[in-house]
């Protein structure tokens, strides 16, 4: 009988094959038994080549393939991929092979039993176990049994007749080294076999306790009566000899202290191996690379895929210049959406433990883990994560970064040279517009996720943009950004950017032929299609073929060529498709396609289809891309909604209709048939596409759009760098401030040029004493009200506990349930449909409109006649007031420069000066009477007015105010001028020709008093966002400004702001309205709160300006900014108004009114230093720090004077 035995083991396992060898040989000394014992070195080298050692170049594996087999598996997997090639190599030349795993130890004869069993089947299987194991919770369990196979991969005898087994078996273990025990399960189905179930032969952990172990009296071990011939000791560790397997340690079924023989056995094997081990045993000599950085398992996992893919990478082991292309293909990023390394990921992938003590390796924790790789993890320094970039310098003013290196940056960075904006390509600017989702997010900045063309999937990456520190989302459509609203997690803000699209040239007729060429094909029609199997039901390939089919049942002059990607991601849907183009061979598929060859057949095509779904924010991404296609000239058939229809509708775009979600297939085909049949017609429709495109987006629009999106985002920028208010102490306390100035005294003593100034102030205060003192008491009692008012809110607050709010959200349902119900009532109280009966009485109303129309006819030139008679009174009166005025200023004079009187007739020295003053005082009194004269005139003349509108007369004319005026009414009533030091800056720096921007323009003083200043080539831009003051500012104008001159007035109905949009309006205590922000709202829609509150539209007055032709041409001179506490954000839209025409700007400072706002107010003053102007008091005596505004305020409403520097 003659056995050839073998085993494949590396050079670490040779203390195991010497123990196998020498026990096998010595339990076969019969004469009639010829054994052959060989051993495979699987990390053998020529050196080690000797009789009964081999190499694996002695069984045909060449030098490399073996370094790519011990790249791509580990020692015990490669041993295991071998083992059928070995086995395979010697059944040609030997009769009989049996291949035994290293650890085998053998204690008896068996060899007679394999021989046996081979002269009549070709395979010999040995089972683990011959009967099942217990499910008791210990091991080995039944699952795990399952996990590594019924036979036992280490016992395998082989004949004549095995080799297509040996062959199959050689295949699978290439692609899946870890399962040659299930896969030897098959073994039964595939080839003709034996089981061998002697119960002496095969004792392991996995069987020992259903094969009990006996010594017999001669010495002898029996298992179940039958001599004991092998062992496998599966898993033993000679350095833990207590454990039959360490593998199984934990509750462990075999108890070598319950079983003496076992223990025995153990004993007895670790000895030998002791004994074999003589010399120092070598390591493994794949399991590192030459330097000794040893290989993560799943990097080697990594190596055996892209290897059974075709995909050849470099092996880890041969010449140095190898070693060095395997370590430059491990620092490869391991895909598109990572910069981390292959071997990196590897190394995340199999210690878990890294990835705890380092969650953010690509983020914050980036410094700290490259310092790990290059030390503790041992990772070569090609495959360490790049350092952390240098962070730009942040300079601290306007101007955008744009980050990315794909179609989107590109087409972002000439929009932004248009806008004239400072740019760069590093954040070095707090506005960051990130173009690749894969990018770091800087830090510290204003950063903007752009949705573009970028993505390789044409989808869109919906991650948490907020926690990364994304400060806003941009995408190209309302469709798409609808749709990523619904998938955000976050709050961010989503706005619509419409991007240009950029000339590009177009493909002319003679490089559409040479790309022709390039392919293959000569003069046919080639449709041309896309699609992305990760998102197949969106890219809707099937439909594409379906109208493909239909438009040309039978003509062979056309072509359809799909760019096919990701099909390895989604190979089903690959599959599907590849079988429904099988039969066409008119349709081609260009799988995983290079940017060359996808350019080619886009010159070559003569129609791109896309036939595509909604796919939600996708959508955008893929319309990008069409119109990216269709900028070149090339025709296009797309599908009709979402962000495809925003963009193609009206350019000459051939789109399909989508009923129900589905594109029209019918009507794609129509219009490939027509594409097909006129080729010139339809090249002429793409150039026509082509050229609508470039003028429906043209980079200028885009740019004005970018460059407001970029300056609200950097004053954004710098209001949340700006430091928090602290809480004030003492809510009362502006209150008390302002109670105090009611005390204060004038100061008539200070200096002036004029050297009787302070007695002439003393003589007036005695003039005025009874209406300083009368105001004084008003203001007493309008500060008691509001201080008592004031206390009475701060009372309830206080009374408010949590428990108010803990059920907001029943609240808000309850809001929502009554809006609902309104709205059904509303359909209920509309009006019937039969309107017939009303026709009568339409009629007769317009009758009587035109009867009165007549009547109102006469009545109007009647009233214009009086209004003539009218108006030369008031000239005449005026005269008189002028008159008077001079009297009262020449009486004062005199009494202050006439000596002092000594008479002898009882009256003290003053009596002169008593006298002057009580002219003085009379001449008042009859300036007074003659306003109300001139008023009551006027109103008996013209009419009375509505009850809720006063008529007074000032200096700029009659005026109607609101009666509920507080503040200007009775000013005016009694002093006839308002903010006169305003008034007289204006008068000094308005410009005959230029524009006078009035901002909380109320009733229109200074607008009537300028328009009566400026001469024809001047105007005037009244502000207000109060309707009713709007309808009286607009009758006081009409009333007081000649006819030729209110041709040059202008009103803008809303409030002034730095970003369009709605404001909520409340009444003020000054009079009028004062605007804030609504309620926090979504994407537009206002919370509830926000939708019962009064609105008015928000505009920017730059934008207004250019939008108004009566002022096209001129330039701004003065701008006054009346709006107490908002006044910086009216001016923050007209920043470029202010830095193209440097006008003089007066202005309301109110620093409580911004910190109310959230503002802080000395940043407001240091921004307007930054726009290139000086902060003076309304006198102008000397330029102030912003810091002195603050101290001068107090807290404070104060008028300030923004001089422009260099004018």
């Amino acid at each position: 009988m003659q056995l050839t035995v073998c085993t494949v083991a590396s050079v670490a396992q040779l203390p195991q094959v010497r123990v196998l060898r020498e026990s096998l040989l010595a339990a076969h000394r019969q004469p009639d038994t010829r054994l052959r014992f060989l051993v495979l070195l699987a990390d053998g080298t020529a050196d080690q080549r000797s009789s009964g050692v081999l190499t694996p170049a002695d069984i045909g594996i060449p030098a490399g393939e073996l370094a790519t087999l011990a790249t791509s598996y580990t020692e015990a997997q490669l041993r295991a991929v071998l083992q059928p090639l070995l086995l395979a190599h010697l059944v040609d030349t030997e009769h009989h092979v049996l291949y035994l795993d290293p650890s085998v130890f053998v204690l008896g004869p068996f060899a007679d039993h394999i021989a046996e069993a081979l002269d009549d089947h070709p395979v010999v299987l040995l089972p683990r176990v011959l009967e099942p194991l217990p499910r008791d919770g210990l091991r080995p369990t039944p699952e795990d049994l399952r996990e590594v196979g019924t036979f036992d991969p280490g016992f395998l005898a082989v004949a004549a007749g095995a080799e297509p087994f040996l062959r199959t078996l050689a295949g699978q273990l290439r692609q899946s080294p870890d399962e040659y025990g299930p896969i030897l399960d098959g073994a039964p189905a595939l080839t003709e076999h034996h089981v061998l179930r002697q119960p002496g032969i095969g004792l392991s952990v996995w069987n020992a306790l259903q094969r009990p172990v006996h010594r017999g009296a001669d010495g002898g071990i029996t298992v179940a009566d039958h001599p004991l011939a092998t062992m496998h000791f599966e898993g033993f560790d000679s350095r833990r000899p207590w454990l039959l397997s360490a593998t199984m340690a934990d509750r462990p079924r075999v108890l070598l202290s319950r079983n003496p023989v076992l223990a025995q056995l153990c004993a007895a094997y670790s000895e030998e191996l002791g004994r074999a081990d003589i010399v120092d045993s070598l390591p493994y000599r794949f399991g590192a690379l030459p330097e000794g950085t040893p290989i993560p398992l799943s990097l080697r996992r990594r190596h055996a895929r892209e290897t059974l893919n075709a995909s050849a990478p470099p092996a880890a082991f041969g010449a140095p210049e190898q070693v060095r292309a395997f370590i430059a293909w491990a620092a490869e990023p391991d895909g598109p959406d990572t910069r981390l390394s292959r071997w990196v990921s590897a190394l995340l992938e199999d210690h878990p433990e890294i990835g705890s003590r380092f969650p953010e390796p690509e983020g914050a924790d980036r410094k700290e883990f490259r310092r790990w790789c290059l030390t503790d993890g041992g990772v070569p320094e090609p495959a360490v994560p790049a350092p952390e970039p240098d962070q730009a310098a942040l300079l601290d003013q306007l101007g955008v970064a744009v980050i990315g290196d794909n179609r989107t940056a590109e087409t972002l960075r000439a929009v932004v040279r248009a806008t004239g904006l400072p740019t760069a390509d590093q954040p070095s600017y707090p506005v960051v517009l990130v173009c690749d989702h894969r990018l770091p997010v800087p830090p510290e900045r204003h950063v903007v996720q752009v949705i573009g063309s970028s993505s390789a999937d044409g989808s869109v990456p919906v991650a948490d943009w907020a926690e990364r520190g994304v400060s806003e989302v941009w995408v190209g459509s309302d469709a798409a950004r609808l749709a990523l609203r619904k998938e955000l997690r976050s709050e961010l803000p989503i706005r619509t950017v419409r991007l240009p699209i950029l000339d590009r040239g177009a493909i002319g007729l003679p490089a559409r032929k040479a790309a022709l060429a390039r392919i293959g094909l000569d003069d046919e029609v080639v449709f041309v299609s896309t699609v992305d199997h990760r998102a197949e039901v969106q890219h809707n390939a099937l439909g594409v073929v379906s109208a493909f089919r239909t438009a040309f049942p039978d003509r062979d002059d056309v072509r359809l060529i799909f760019l096919v990607t990701g099909a390895r991601y989604s190979p089903e849907a690959a599959e599907r498709l590849r079988l429904a183009t099988a039969a066409d061979k008119r349709v081609g598929l260009l799988e995983e396609a290079s940017d060359t060859e996808r350019a080619t057949v886009f010159e070559a095509a003569s129609c791109l289809v896309s036939l595509h779904r909604d796919g939600g924010a996708g959508t955008d991404v893929l319309a990008a891309r069409l119109a990216e296609v269709a900028g070149t000239g090339l025709t296009v058939v797309a599908a009709r909604h979402g962000a495809t229809a925003e963009l193609l509708a009206g350019t000459g775009a051939l789109l399909v209709a989508v009923p129900a979600g589905q594109p029209d297939v019918a009507a794609a085909a129509r219009f490939m048939a027509e594409v097909a049949d006129d080729p010139d017609t339809a090249r002429e429709t793409g150039l026509r596409t082509r050229q609508a495109l470039l003028d429906i987006r043209p980079v200028s629009s885009a740019a004005k759009q970018l460059r407001e999106l970029v300056e609200h985002a950097y004053q954004g920028w710098k209001a949340s760098r700006m430091p928090a208010p602290g809480p004030d102490a003492d809510p009362l306390r502006a209150l008390v401030k302002a109670r105090h100035a009611l005390l204060r005294q004038p100061n008539v003593d200070a200096s002036y040029r004029t050297p009787m100034a302070p007695a002439l102030r003393k003589a007036v205060l005695r003039v005025l004493q009874h209406y300083d003192t009368h105001l004084r008491e008003v203001m007493n009692s309008l500060m008691d009200g509001v201080e008592t008012a004031t206390h009475e809110l701060i009372r309830r607050q206080q009374q408010l506990v949590p428990e108010d709010f803990a059920d907001r959200d029943a609240v808000l349902e309850a809001v929502r349930l009554e809006l609902a119900n309104i709205a059904a009532r509303q359909v209920e109280l509309s009006a019937p449909p039969d309107l017939a009966p009303l026709e009568k009485r339409t009629l007769a109303v317009e009758q009587l409109l035109a009867q009165e129309v007549v009547q109102r006819g006469e009545q109007v030139e009647e009233l214009s006649n009086r209004v003539d008679q009218l108006t030369s009174v008031l000239e005449l009166t005026l005269g008189r007031l002028e008159q008077a005025e001079s009297r009262l200023a020449t009486v004062g004079e005199n009494m202050l420069s006439a000596p002092p009187a000594h008479t002898t007739n009882g009256h003290g020295p003053g009596h002169g000066n008593d006298k002057a003053l009580a002219m003085a005082n009379q001449a008042m009194r009859t300036v007074d009477s003659l306003r109300r004269v001139v008023v009551q005139e006027h109103q008996r003349t013209i009419g009375e007015p509505d009850p809720g509108a006063s008529t007074v007369l000032c200096d700029a004319g009659l005026l109607r105010l609101p009666a509920e005026d507080n503040l200007m009414l009775p000013l005016l009533s009694s002093n006839g001028v308002w903010e006169p030091e305003v008034a007289g800056l204006i008068d000094s720096v308005i410009e005959p020709d230029g524009i006078f921007v009035d901002v909380g323009a109320h009733v229109g003083y200074h607008t009537i008093r300028v328009l009566s200043r400026i001469g024809n080539s001047g105007a005037v831009l009244a502000v207000e966002p109060d309707p009713r003051c709007l309808e009286l500012l607009r009758h006081n104008v009409h009333t007081n400004v000649a006819q030729p001159m209110q041709a040059r007035f202008a009103v803008v109905e809303g409030a002034a702001w730095d970003a369009p949009g709605q404001l909520s309006i409340s009444a003020s205590l000054r009079g009028g309205v004062q605007v804030s922000p609504l309620p926090a709202s979504v994407e537009g829609q206002p919370a509830v709160a926000g939708a019962l509150a009064k609105t008015v539209s928000a505009v920017r007055l730059d934008q207004e300006l250019e939008s108004l032709p009566e002022l096209s041409g001129m330039r701004v001179s003065v701008i006054r900014v009346a709006v107490p506490g908002v006044a910086h954000r009216a001016l923050g839209g007209m920043v470029r108004l202010l830095r193209k025409d440097k006008p003089n700007v007066v202005v309301c400072f109110d620093p409580a009114g911004m910190t109310a706002l959230g503002d802080e107010p000395i940043a407001a003053l240091r921004e307007f230093g930054t726009w290139g102007y000086d902060l003076l008091p309304v006198s102008g005596e000397r330029a102030l720090t912003p810091e002195e505004v603050m101290e001068l305020s107090d807290g404070r409403s104060m008028t300030l004077w923004l001089q422009p520097r260099g004018r």
